[in-house]
C-alpha cells in the first residue's frame, strides 16, 4: 500500500512471492503459520470468538508453502481475512468477483493496521492471528486491480 492505494498484483510460484515481497517492510499472509493436526488453540479461540476457520491439517500444502515462503521473508504476519470482511461488515460478491483479491488487499490492509498498532489481535501458546477491527474503514474500489483505503493518514 502506498499512499492508500492498495493494487493487486497476481503471482502464482515461490519464487515470484519471494522475489516480489522481500523489501516489504511486512508480509501479511492468509495462512496458517503453524501445522497442528486439528484445531490449534489459535483458531479454537478464533471459533469461540464467532469466526469460522479450518484447521491446517485441512490445507496442509497452503500452510507448509506459507512457512516455506515466511522462512524467507523479514518480517511475515498470519491474518484471515475473511473474519476481517466479517468485522468490517464486507461481502466480498460486492467486491470483486475474485476471492483471492478482496483477500489480498485485507491482507495488504492488516499488514497497514499492525504497522500503525490498530490491529485486533487473538493469540494463543501457538500463534497469533491478526485482524482488522470493526471500527476500520473499509477499501473502495477504484477500478480493475487497484483500491484506495479511506480516511487513514499516509505514513
Amino acid at each position: 500500500m502506498i499512499d492508500n492505494i492498495i493494487q493487486v498484483k497476481f503471482l502464482s510460484t515461490d519464487e515470484e512471492i519471494i522475489d516480489y515481497c522481500k523489501d516489504a517492510k511486512l508480509v501479511a499472509i492468509d495462512s496458517p503459520l503453524s501445522m497442528s493436526k486439528g484445531f490449534r488453540e489459535v483458531d479454537k479461540k478464533m471459533i469461540r470468538s464467532g469466526y469460522k476457520v479450518l484447521p491446517p491439517s485441512f490445507m496442509k500444502s497452503l500452510v507448509e508453502r506459507a512457512i516455506r515462503i515466511s522462512k524467507l521473508l523479514p518480517s511475515v504476519i498470519e491474518t484471515h481475512p475473511t473474519s476481517s470482511m466479517k468485522n468490517l461488515g464486507i461481502n466480498w460478491k460486492e467486491y470483486t468477483k475474485k476471492k483471492d483479491e478482496i483477500d489480498a488487499v485485507i491482507c495488504a490492509i492488516t499488514a497497514y493496521a499492525y504497522d500503525n498498532k490498530m490491529v485486533f489481535k487473538i493469540s494463543d501458546v501457538d500463534g497469533i492471528i491478526y485482524l482488522l477491527p470493526k471500527a476500520f474503514p473499509k477499501p473502495i474500489k477504484v477500478s480493475e486491480n487497484y483500491y484506495i483505503l479511506p480516511n487513514i493518514g499516509c505514513q
